[in-house]
């Protein structure tokens, strides 16, 4: 009923002006409510977005992905890369009026670095030896070894936090020194206000709020009777061709960073053998799946990274659809069909994902697709909280995500390094290779991408080799909004920074 009836509303000539808000007020629609509100601890999306707005990072990225100042207002790479001295801008104060210090940066930095807060990026500055504050304007990270890719991880992502603040405390209550401050929150939402003391220029909305809507289709019936004015990447892509045509809205599209995927446990049995890996690749037309199910809005990759990063691999193999040679791949496993044309799969496996419209579909559409080559897909979908454990706790056969922000190849460290296992990183699926491990180690020594980019290069070919994901595409991001809302940039993950900027023009 609600299909039809928003249907119905978005292509109807003579649609109502929705009410939108007559205040300076933002609510954003969230498919998932944040998880944690520490930026140590949050790996999820909507934690994230939370992070972008009321953190500051040393440095963060500019709408191209490129790294420039935060909190940093310069730094020097010292030691052939060993060291990075940071000079913090002055007369930065935190939420609570309380001054912000290299102190501050030292205790965020080192709660994870020794341990003491249990956290997944403890493998991301895992390369950090020790801390030192010269003076409270100037903090330098000393390095076990020169590392090209520490800045990317200095971003809002791992926003600074007050000096001692515990997890709970931070999770309860965030403070940091962004343009919007906690106000508040209940279990579907998340309330900031406008920092008046901003060391930057100050927001023009004073409130922003974030609003866990679950169902797309009521995601996109709140944005047409205004209750909800933003929501980016979390709509059915058929939605977003309607909203296009739609006199009160605007749709900001733009290529992103943003990998679609399916994550394998290589610890299974079936999963363990490549040629059941390679047969489920060969047994899904992604760009079918793109072209219809996402309605274009992504391009089909063999690699993370994305088109344009200047370390991305562009003449990667395409691994084909071919249904009838992923039969033949399980019949050299050892998988042969059980009853000739009839309905028996040649195997059988567990597809997680979360209850999200779009990403059920997927699944259904993928499974679908596997029939062909004898693989039954039995599909499992959970509330986010419960597929997010789930995954984190490496409770799965195979999953469907999506990993945002990648602008530095250094993030098949943290997410396919061997070391990278949890907790203390992200490779769920267990993957283990010496000669991958070895060459990202390698590249991330170097400070140039012309001298890091041939390790990447050749860890991506072993990623295409081994599959330890099954690469789906990388999204083409989309921020669908009222029409007299002004000032919203497109970054290369969503990210929303630019609310910041933005504003109603009445």
């Amino acid at each position: 009923m609600c299909g039809a009836l928003l249907g119905a509303s978005l292509s109807c000539g003579e649609t109502r002006a929705p009410k939108w808000p007559s205040t300076d007020s933002l609510v954003v629609a969230l498919e998932n409510a944040p998880v944690n509100l520490d930026p140590r601890i949050g790996t999820d999306q909507a934690s994230g977005k939370v992070f972008q707005l009321i953190l500051n990072g040393l440095v963060t990225t500019d709408p191209d992905g490129n790294i420039i100042p935060d909190l940093a207002e310069s730094w020097e790479v010292l030691e052939d890369g060993g060291r990075y001295r940071f000079h913090l801008r002055p007369q930065v104060v935190f939420h609570d009026g309380r001054p912000m210090t290299s102190r501050d940066v030292a205790w965020t930095f080192g709660t994870i670095i020794d341990g003491s807060v249990t956290t997944a990026k403890g493998a991301a500055f895992a390369v950090i030896d020790r801390i030192e504050t010269p003076d409270p304007a100037t903090v330098e990270l000393v390095l076990h070894h020169p590392f090209g890719a520490l800045l990317v991880d200095l971003t809002p992502a791992q926003g600074i936090i007050p000096f001692g603040t515990t997890p709970e405390e931070m999770n309860r209550s965030p403070i940091g020194t962004g343009p919007f401050r906690f106000l508040g929150r209940t279990p579907e939402t998340v309330t900031l206000s406008a920092n008046p003391d901003y060391w930057g220029e100050p927001p023009s909305l004073q409130k922003v709020v974030f609003k866990e809507v679950p169902d797309s289709t009521v995601r996109a019936l709140e944005l047409l009777n205004g209750s909800v004015q933003l929501v980016v990447n979390d709509l059915a892509p058929d939605v977003v061709s309607l909203f296009r045509k739609n006199q009160y809205f605007q749709v900001v599209e733009k290529p992103g960073a943003n990998y679609a995927y399916l994550g394998l446990n290589l610890e299974d049995p079936l999963l363990s053998d490549l040629r059941v890996r390679r047969a489920l690749a060969m047994s899904i037309d992604r760009q079918r799946l793109v072209s219809t199910l996402w309605q274009g809005l992504g391009v089909v990759t063999e690699t993370m990274l994305p088109p344009g990063l200047w370390a991305r691999h562009n003449d990667l193999e395409e691994i084909p659809y071919d249904p009838q040679a992923a039969a033949r791949l399980l019949e050299e496993a050892g998988y042969p069909d059980p009853d000739g044309d009839g309905p028996l799969p040649r195997i059988s496996l567990t597809y997680k994902c979360s209850t999200s419209e779009a990403y059920v579909l997927q699944a259904q559409v993928i499974q679908d697709m596997a029939k062909a080559a004898g693989i039954h897909l039995e599909i499992r979908s959970y509330e986010f909280a419960t597929f997010y454990a789930d995954v984190r706790k490496g409770n799965f056969q195979m999953f469907s995500s999506i990993r945002t922000g990648i602008i530095e190849p250094n993030i098949y460290r943290l997410v396919l390094h061997s070391t990278a296992t949890p907790p203390g990183g992200q490779n769920r699926g267990r993957y283990n290779n010496p000669e991958f491990d070895r060459l990202i180690d390698q590249g991330a020594r170097f400070s140039t991408p012309e001298d890091r980019y041939p390790y990447y290069r050749r860890a991506q070919e072993i990623f295409a080799e081994d599959l330890p994901y099954l690469s789906l595409f990388t999204r083409i991001n989309y921020a669908v909004m009222p029409q007299p809302l002004e000032g919203y940039v497109s970054y290369p993950s969503g990210e929303l920074y630019s609310l910041a900027q933005v504003r109603w023009v009445r």
